[in-house]
Order: structure tokens, then C-alpha cells, then sequence
């Protein structure tokens, strides 16, 4: 019986190809900055209407909206890690490929 190992084991065995990883890497690094720029517009906007909620005195609802708010700040500073890290592995490729 074949008993399979997973389904990425058959990737390890054709090969690293850092050119290719090289270009993902860039390609994930240019989404990851379009994504954290939407979220930056958004969250202004968001920050906005906590104001006017808050000017309103809907203080209950614009609790609700900062929690939002907090969420997706930190959407964005995951976004900024995995970008730093996608850099990284690009600074690092030659390292990476040598140690085969």
C-alpha cells in the first residue's frame, strides 16, 4: 500500500528554486502592502465615526466600533511582520540555498 506522507512531502523532493520563491516573496510583499494600505483607509474612516459617535453621545455603540478599530490595527501590524519576514527570506535566499 502506498501511505502518503502529506500533501507538500513530494515538494521537497523536486527541488528549492530561489528565483521562484524570490519572486512569491516580492509578489506577497506588494498584496501585503496593497491590504495594509485598504486597511489604513479604513481604519481612518473608522476612527471618524468613533468621533462623531462619540460627539453624539453614543458612547455604548462607539465602544463597539473602537474594539473594531483595535482589531484591525492589529490586522495591520501582522501585516507588517509577514512583510518584514517575506524581506527577510528574500535578503536571505543565498543563505537559504546554500544550506541544502
Amino acid at each position: 500500500m502506498h501511505k502518503s506522507k502529506g500533501k507538500f512531502s513530494g515538494v521537497l523532493h523536486k527541488g528549492f528554486k530561489p528565483d521562484k520563491c524570490k519572486t512569491s516573496l516580492r509578489m506577497a510583499v506588494g498584496r501585503i502592502k496593497l491590504l495594509r494600505n485598504r486597511k489604513e483607509v479604513q481604519v481612518r474612516q473608522m476612527r471618524r465615526e468613533v468621533a462623531q459617535l462619540l460627539e453624539a453621545n453614543q458612547d455604548m455603540t462607539a465602544r463597539i466600533r473602537v474594539e473594531h478599530v483595535i482589531r484591525e490595527e492589529k490586522f495591520m501590524q501582522a501585516y507588517d511582520l509577514i512583510e518584514v519576514y517575506c524581506e527577510l527570506i528574500v535578503a536571505r535566499l543565498s543563505i537559504i540555498d546554500s544550506q541544502k
